[in-house]
């Protein structure tokens, strides 16, 4: 899904760019997956659990298909 440019977040287009340079392409939204479990990760010190993987991925997607369904009905 392409993410418009005026709606993308520093943070999440910075690691976009830096892994992408590394030669690990991953997308927008990949990106901002990557950041949630890191986020996840520093918060739990460790004891990431595969209910904690479960909820972030549901939430991620569930944020996702909103935005473009938003998208969509704009560009109706």
């Amino acid at each position: 899904m392409d993410v418009l440019i005026k709606d993308r977040e520093d943070k999440i287009e910075m690691l976009r760019m830096a892994l992408n340079l590394c030669e690990l392409p991953v997308s927008y939204t990949q990106s901002d997956l990557i950041i949630r479990v890191l986020l996840k990760l520093e918060k739990v010190q460790g004891e990431f659990t595969l209910n904690d993987g479960i909820k972030i991925h549901h939430k991620w997607k569930d944020d996702w298909f909103e935005y473009s369904r938003k998208i969509n009905e704009e560009n109706k």
